[in-house]
């Protein structure tokens, strides 16, 4: 998410003509063609020559954020803590207009040139039409500057592109375990590479609506051995969830999942952002060595009864990898 304050003066700049197609990193609605030398990153969304610890970083940013920045730019000067000698232009890109800065910045000892890029931009298809708003950011080394100039990154940044739809295959391959049963939700989403995704009712990058379910799986670790403690830690898990008012808890108990121990907790309440009834289910099966899987599945109360088995259908199809 961008919170820093970056003002613009415009100057606009000649998109090169590339023969190459962008290249989307896997889960991601934003691509772009890559300098030579750097490939899709496994760490984060993005692209990275690992040798020369050279970087482009890809991120989508909620709407207000890019409000944010519009207005900012309206006071006369460019605000990018730990960045020097920044220069701000507007650059034209192969999607349209967008907001560049440009500096200095220096970390660990190490001196690096940074572009971070802000723009906002809607993807278009037969079943959708969704404004997008993203921050590309690259970062270069000052001993790789020779690989990687100036102009070489300005070129793969005016390629920026979106695309509409992501595979859910694109996005399920690169978890740690298979969802063999989706019971007929038609959107993945990815939260974070390796680790999280979302179901949804709707495939696309639209915003879903109050009164869609969805279905949250991920992994982590550090849980407790001892069937006595995997109640609580499951309930501490839990507190960390936000959007809700006035939750309680309906019940608890502890149950196994494809033969695993495993706890689940059922809560309702009311969503923020409209006081709607939810109700909540929270299942984490355990693992030996602490690791465990967890599933939230949220709701609307009115449609409970009807999405409760499906969050059940596809918690008993969850699976480790091979």
């Amino acid at each position: 998410m961008l919170r820093t304050a970056l003002l613009f003066f415009a100057v606009v700049l000649s998109v090169p003509a590339l023969a190459a197609d962008p290249v989307f990193p896997s889960g991601s609605h934003i691509g772009l063609v890559p300098p030579t030398g750097m490939t899709p990153s496994t760490a984060f969304p993005g692209f990275e020559d690992r040798d020369r610890k050279a970087a482009i970083l890809l991120s989508q940013v909620p709407g207000e954020a890019y409000e944010q920045f519009l207005k900012a730019m309206s006071a006369g000067a460019v605000n990018l803590p730990g960045v020097s000698n920044a220069r701000r232009e507007l650059m034209l890109t192969s999607s349209g207009a967008a907001h560049l800065v440009v500096g200095d910045q220096e970390a660990e000892g190490v001196k690096f040139r940074k572009w971070l890029m802000i723009t906002r931009n809607t993807i278009t298809s037969h079943d959708t039409n969704t404004a997008f708003s993203f921050v590309v950011t690259a970062q270069v080394p000052e001993d790789a500057s020779a690989v990687y100039p100036d102009d070489v990154i300005r070129t793969s940044l005016s390629t920026v592109a979106l695309r509409a739809a992501i595979p859910p295959e694109e996005i399920l391959d690169q978890m740690p375990f298979r969802i063999t049963e989706r019971a007929t939700f038609e959107g993945v989403r990815l939260l974070v590479p390796g680790r999280a995704v979302m179901l949804t009712e709707r495939a696309g990058p639209g915003d879903i609506g109050n009164d869609e379910p969805i279905l949250m799986i991920s992994i982590g670790g550090g849980a407790p051995n001892q069937a006595g403690e995997r109640a609580t830690f499951a309930q501490n898990v839990l507190r960390t969830i936000q959007g809700f008012n006035n939750v309680r808890l309906l019940s608890q108990e502890p149950i196994r999942i494809g033969g695993q121990p495993a706890h689940e907790i059922r809560l309702e309440g009311q969503a923020a952002a409209d006081n709607s009834d939810v109700v909540i289910v929270q299942w984490m099966r355990f693992s030996p060595g602490g690791g465990f899987v967890r599933m939230v599945g949220i709701s609307p109360k009115a449609s409970w009864p009807e999405n409760f088995p499906r969050f059940r259908q596809v918690r008993d199809g969850i699976n480790a990898r091979e």
